[in-house]
């Protein structure tokens, strides 16, 4: 599934994307290759809900590198509208996703939407991959809700890896 094709559908049905202009994908391709420095949650607010757009199209291109692919699902956790929601959501079950690419794709849906993303993130306690769970695991202590401690409660009965159950606090 190419996920640029379901962003361009969601960001025709949202106008407001289209008040200021998407930055170079140079630009943003620049900020997302730094190696010493990582931009500043301002330096991304900066450049506006419109860098989405950018983020995605990179993700989507397969010959952008992998680090830098797995930097734009990172970075879309900046722009905290329902188009963020459904690209990470995406790209969180994509059929044979990167363990790697999950996880930040997770750990942005809860720095993007707070506890609104419990129901999306709680899944993914559950994912074969401990790395993935101890994502999630993170994403939801971060939310503090008494929902989200049930969840976590749930996980820790059943949780045998050691490093998630580090994250768990067991």
């Amino acid at each position: 599934m190419r996920f640029a094709f379901v962003l361009s559908l969601l960001l025709l049905a949202a106008p407001s994307f289209a008040q200021r202009g998407a930055p170079s994908r140079d630009q943003v391709r620049a900020m997302l290759s730094g190696v010493d420095t990582a931009p500043s949650d301002e330096a991304w607010r900066r450049l506006g809900p419109d860098t989405l757009a950018v983020l995605v199209a990179l993700y989507d291109d397969p010959s952008t590198p992998f680090f830098v692919r797995m930097r734009a699902v990172s970075a879309a956790a900046h722009y905290p509208t329902p188009a963020t929601r459904t690209f990470l959501e995406a790209v969180a079950r994509a059929p044979g996703q990167r363990d790697l690419i999950v996880r930040r794709a997770v750990v942005a849906l809860g720095r993007a939407f707070g506890a609104d993303a419990l129901d999306s993130v709680r899944p993914y306690l559950a994912h074969p991959e401990a790395s993935v769970r101890e994502g999630a695991v993170q994403t939801i202590l971060a939310m503090g809700t008494p929902a989200a401690q049930a969840a976590l409660r749930q996980r820790a009965a059943v949780e045998t890896d050691p490093t998630v159950r580090a994250a768990l606090g067991l």
